[in-house]
């Protein structure tokens, strides 16, 4: 009897994983992942690291940047009033597209600005002013290649192992069943 009630519970345990009757936490799973996923896009990816200083002419530099997923925020100090070019930069595909590009007027000193990029693995902008194209130079900031976690669509590592170890065990477990059901070994499969 107590065969058939372990047996019974294990039939049941399974049809309820496969028909999806135990929904509820997966659900609470994908909306703890969409939340993550929310907070990953605000989260800063990549910014300067200590003292930093490019200089994009002799009166305009790049005093500091960071990067989150689509946008750089850029701070530029400059010795006069001048009007910077900017233009998406960075690591494209293969073939034609598009990119982004704006001119942005600077005040005397430190100005801040943002500048929207499509979201992608070495996402950069490059930056000149008229005196830099006369001199054939310019600058350019680059989140170089942003190494992404490639298990996140299975919950992590934690998420992927946890389920690899669930099948291997479950596997182990009708293994097992079938061979103790079996009166003299495995007499069919």
């Amino acid at each position: 009897m107590s065969r058939k009630v372990v047996l019974l519970a294990v039939v049941a345990a399974v049809l309820a994983m496969g028909m999806g009757a135990a929904a509820g936490p997966v659900a609470a799973q994908e909306n703890a992942t969409d939340q993550e996923a929310s907070d990953e896009l605000n989260e800063t990816v990549a910014e300067t690291q200590g003292d930093y200083l490019q200089e994009i002419d002799s009166e305009t530099r790049i005093t500091n940047w960071e990067y989150r997923p689509g946008m750089f925020t850029i701070t530029l100090e400059a010795d006069a009033e001048t009007k910077v070019s900017m233009t998406e930069a960075g690591d494209f595909e293969q073939g034609t597209g598009s990119f982004n590009y704006d001119e942005v007027e600077l005040d005397e000193g430190t100005n801040t600005i943002t500048f929207a990029v499509t979201d992608r693995e070495g996402a950069g902008v490059a930056i000149a002013t008229r005196r830099s194209l006369q001199q054939g130079t310019g600058a350019f900031v680059s989140v170089g290649q942003v190494e992404r976690n490639p298990f996140r669509h299975f919950g992590g590592e934690s998420g992927l192992f946890s389920g690899v170890l669930l099948t291997t065990a479950l596997a182990g477990l009708s293994a097992a069943y079938v061979v103790r059901s079996e009166d003299s070994g495995v007499i069919e499969a």
